[in-house]
């Protein structure tokens, strides 16, 4: 019972952070028509992730099947990145016949993704 406690915590706080950051990047970049808010919470979390995973090596809070870890990654992570909104975003670029951004946002978010969560764990590694 205490995991899914966790989990909601973790998820509530994952949510609310997520529409903040989504909101501040469209009142900045809303004319742009390219999806940045959902990019910037997908490789923010990339990067939160591969520091998390790190942190856990030392950290027990944070391993698998620990409180920190529910809290922390299937929680706040799982519900402040959004891989449904990924798909839907390329679907509005796909019937809007932008398939250049298209193809660029596919790219950066797994490429930077994968390389800004391997960078936060190797960095965070070095550093504890």
């Amino acid at each position: 019972m205490h995991t899914l406690l966790y989990i909601a915590i973790g998820g509530m706080a994952g949510a609310v952070t997520r529409f903040l950051v989504l909101q501040l990047t469209h009142d900045i970049y809303h004319r742009t028509g390219f999806p940045w808010g959902t990019l910037a919470v997908n490789l923010a979390g990339s990067l939160i992730v591969g520091i998390l995973l790190a942190l856990s090596f030392k950290f027990t809070f944070l391993s698998r099947n620990h409180a920190g870890f529910y809290l922390c990654i299937t929680g706040f992570l799982g519900a402040f990145t959004t891989f449904s909104t990924f798909s839907q975003d390329n679907m509005i670029l796909l019937f809007d016949k932008q398939y250049v951004a298209f193809a660029i946002n596919i790219l950066l978010h797994v490429v930077l993704g994968i390389a800004l969560a391997i960078g936060g764990f190797v960095l965070t590694r070095k550093l504890i």
